[in-house]
């Protein structure tokens, strides 16, 4: 037995955010909604909004997204799909997740619709007594969540004798759309098709199943595997995962003042582990972000930072809660704003400039910022 104790507020006065903050641009993300469902033509958009909606505010995001006419919204975790119906949103909300036996009720009682991956969620759900639409997940070679081929045929016969599971969508997830070429894709979608041959028969009677195999790269770029819904996730906050659009927007920028200037004489160290050492005199510049608001550790000495209108290098190791800049060529003063991931490359370090610098994946760079740096929204 376990509590989850709700985060103590800060105290009895009204206290001011920090001036470092994650700046949200709402309409850039409308833009992208836009231009993605002109591009997908006449599929549903099941717009994912995990993890904090990739960092950038579960909730600002999806009734962002819910005004512009997402058809669903998709989430990894049912406390995720609460969070949503508690805050208003209407819209259909797909778990994409694993979700356990307790948790069923609290399913049924958000109108939560699960991905069901395993003959054991399955069996779960037949014995729970409680009738509920679910989407069925087909593994076609991803081999991550989904039900083995092998397995195709029981799942079939548990279907057919549990009325309590209302079988409403079929999907499955191609494992290389970032490489739309790839000869994986048209073998898992030739593996999918046999089992919609197996399963839509299943499917609740007067109603076509919701189909969908396709995450952003697919949706993009094959036109062929988008069926009646995609899931869009990373294209919608400006990044195609197969880099091939250049039209989306980045809808995230992390910025914050610097706090504090320190004179550096030549051949003296900065920061932790003496791993920068001025080769002048200097000035270095302390901006209050660090890696525990998400900034990279490993961006340390690496990356760069916009100033006004110049970039500057950082120095030194990433901080917990601070970075060290160069700010010797730069005529910046204390309170200046310093943007450390900008939503273009004409604005600074974009999200997937950094992620290589990092040498991590675009998705974790943009989700680790979710961790305590207030959000600011912008709307025009």
């Amino acid at each position: 037995h376990y509590v989850l104790e709700p985060r103590p507020p800060l105290s009895g006065v009204n206290q001011p955010e920090r001036l470092a903050c994650v700046e949200v641009d709402l309409d850039a993300l409308r833009r992208n909604f836009a231009r993605l469902r002109s591009t997908i033509g006449d599929a549903a958009i099941l717009a994912v909004v995990k993890a904090e909606a990739y960092g950038h505010g579960a909730v600002p995001v999806a009734r962002c997204l819910e005004q512009e006419g997402a058809d669903w919204l998709g989430v990894a975790l049912a406390e995720e799909g609460a969070q949503l119906r508690e805050a208003g949103l209407k819209s259909p909300i797909l778990v994409l997740g694993q979700i356990h036996a307790a948790q069923i009720p609290y399913m049924v009682a958000g109108d939560l619709v699960p991905t069901l991956s395993s003959l054991e969620q399955l069996e779960m759900w037949s014995d729970s007594g409680e009738p509920i639409e679910v989407h069925l997940k087909l593994d076609t070679g991803m081999h991550r969540l989904g039900i083995a081929p092998a397995d195709w045929q029981r799942a079939a016969d548990l279907l057919a004798r549990s009325p309590r599971m209302v079988l409403t969508g079929l999907m499955s997830h191609l494992a290389e759309t970032i490489s739309p070429d790839s000869a994986r894709n048209p073998r898992q979608q030739a593996l999918f098709a046999e089992g919609l041959e197996l399963f839509s028969p299943r499917v609740a009677a007067g109603r076509p199943p919701l189909v969908h195999l396709c995450s952003s790269a697919g949706a993009l770029h094959l036109a062929d595997y988008r069926h009646g819904l995609v899931r869009v996730g990373l294209a919608l906050y400006g990044i195609d995962p197969a880099q091939r659009r250049d039209d989306l927007e980045g809808v995230m920028q992390v910025s914050g003042p610097i706090v504090h200037i320190v004179e550096v004489a030549d051949g003296e160290a900065v920061g932790y582990g003496s791993s920068w050492v001025a080769t002048r005199p200097s000035r270095i510049g302390i901006v209050a972000v660090g890696y525990g608001d998400g900034y990279p550790y490993r961006a340390s000495s690496a990356s760069r930072a916009r100033v006004g209108s110049a970039d500057v290098p950082l120095v030194g190791q990433v901080n917990m809660d601070m970075v060290q800049i160069d700010l010797t060529d730069s005529p910046a003063v204390l309170g200046d704003r310093v943007i450390l991931l900008a939503r273009s490359d004409t604005e600074g370090v974009t999200a997937a400039q950094l992620a290589k610098i990092s040498q991590t994946s675009v998705y974790e760079t943009l989700c680790r910022f979710a961790v305590r740096l207030p959000r600011r929204y912008v709307a025009r």
